[in-house]
């Protein structure tokens, strides 16, 4: 009887529009998406906030799709039941429990549905990319120096702010920005280090985080947040430059950068000048989620138009060599 039933649902299997037989022996069934459906960013960020994103989603995925794919399963029982009951079928009077069964076996081994995992994958968010290079274990007030309205004149600049990481980035000194924020506020700043002291003089509170915005997919932000979590595994540091290698990302040099509050909802003009792609150690990244996962949302407090988050503005995302070792 199974041999006969494994041939009667095959066949049935291989006329019915949608499914598939595979290289296995099993059939697929995709289920499609509409177009219009998408995940929103309160869901986006509870993956990537999970202890592992991947699994998170795939959760999620099952969550959405399971009883849909359940009701197929049974509509397609049903289909088979009725053929198998057919005056020409093998059981005219019913199935026995027994075959019954067998049929449940069968679709459970033989039948699989693909959910639209790349529908969702591939869609885009708006992400701020917030950065700490040692600055966290001061509140982030290490920025905040003259010509700020907190800041005094000739006051020296931690090594850990990171408008200093950014500026070494850059290719210029700590005294060359020091030297720059020295001369007070500018108007039409041309160039890194002018930018950064307009950037410096507009801030409207004394906690800023200096910020990238970027716009990501789902996939490379599960990617880069499953990195982020490597930071952790030798234990929590509060001084991030205590954090182990985790890889790092390369940023555009047209991302929109700029000093954020977000505990406050404020910050500065978002206008620093960047004058090469930037190469920033995953390591320093405290957080990289659709805008509004870490605080009060930039689109919130600016209104920003979509297009200040830069698309393609992540343009590596590199992991260390030897993944496998890492995760401990």
């Amino acid at each position: 009887m199974k041999e006969k039933m494994d041939s009667i649902i095959s066949r049935h299997l291989e006329k019915t529009l949608g499914y598939w037989r595979q290289p296995d022996e099993t059939f697929k069934r995709e289920i499609y998406a509409d177009y219009r459906d998408k995940m929103n960013s309160e869901s986006a960020i509870k993956i990537l906030e999970s202890p592992n994103p991947s699994d998170a989603f795939w959760e999620m995925m099952c969550d959405w799709y399971d009883d849909y794919s359940c009701d197929l399963k049974n509509e397609l029982k049903k289909e088979i039941v009725n053929i198998l009951q057919d005056d020409n079928g093998p059981c005219p009077e019913g199935l026995t429990d027994e075959e019954d069964d067998l049929l449940n076996d069968w679709l459970l081994e033989k039948v699989n549905f693909a959910f639209p995992e790349k529908h969702y994958l591939e869609q885009p968010f708006h992400v701020d990319i917030m950065v700490d290079t040692g600055d966290g274990n001061h509140d982030y007030t290490l920025n905040c120096v003259y010509p700020a309205y907190c800041g005094r004149y000739g006051e020296t600049i931690d090594d850990k702010a990171s408008i200093v990481w950014l500026a070494r980035q850059q290719g210029y000194t700590k005294r060359q920005l020091r030297r720059a924020l020295k001369e007070g506020d500018v108007t039409n700043p041309k160039g890194f280090l002018e930018s950064v002291r307009a950037e410096v003089a507009n801030i409207a509170s004394p906690m800023q985080i200096l910020t990238f915005l970027v716009e990501m997919t789902l996939e490379d932000l599960i990617k880069l947040n499953e990195l982020i979590g490597l930071q952790y595994r030798n234990g929590y540091y509060y001084d991030s430059k205590k954090n182990p290698y985790c890889g790092y990302i390369v940023l555009d040099q047209k991302t929109t950068t700029g000093l954020y509050d977000p505990w406050s909802g404020g910050g500065s003009l978002f206008e620093i000048k960047l004058e090469k792609d930037v190469r920033l150690p995953i390591r320093f990244i405290r957080s990289a989620l659709p805008d509004g996962g870490d605080g009060h949302s930039v689109d919130s407090v600016y209104g920003m138009v979509g297009s200040v988050w830069q698309r393609g503005g992540v343009k590596t995302i590199h992991a260390p060599r030897n993944i496998k070792k890492v995760e401990v």
